[in-house]
């Protein structure tokens, strides 16, 4: 049996607020609660939340309903999610016309919940075990020293 629509959509709306690089902690509880209900009870699908600049934006019907002042946690990304899905939009489209262009979801895969950070990233991982690498061979030639 899949989980339930209200667990799903908590689990979006904790990927979206990471993505804001809002931290975890009391600031945070009370605009993440009031997303995940809100999107959890609208029935039309239309409901989304942006992030930018610094503020949550909630809309209904194109229409801003609620919004909450991050202060600045973000990295000057736009995001978007609707309770489904998060995507980084393009700002200026947005700001100007206010259409939604999707630019995807590849740069926000870091803020996943359990990701690993050093599979996405080869060179730190190259480095890591070029560390690992040389501690062996130094561990190595400390034994050889003392058996020798």
């Amino acid at each position: 049996m899949g989980r339930d629509p209200l667990e799903k959509i908590a689990y979006t709306v904790e990927c979206f607020l990471n993505a804001t690089r809002m931290r975890d902690g009391a600031a945070r509880t009370v605009p993440e609660e009031w997303l995940t209900k809100w999107l959890h009870a609208d029935s039309t699908g239309k409901s989304f939340a942006i992030y930018q600049k610094g503020t949550l934006n909630c809309y209904e019907d194109g229409k801003s309903v609620k919004s909450f002042p991050l202060r600045g946690e973000g990295e000057g990304q736009t995001i978007w999610c609707d309770g489904r899905k998060i995507s980084l939009i393009d700002d200026a489209a947005f700001s100007s016309t206010g259409k939604l262009v999707m630019l995807g979801t590849g740069a926000l895969i870091m803020t996943m919940p359990g990701t690993n950070a050093v599979a996405a990233n080869p060179a730190s991982a190259r480095t890591k075990q070029e560390s690992n690498s040389n501690n062996n061979n130094n561990n190595n030639n400390n034994n050889n020293n003392n058996n020798g």
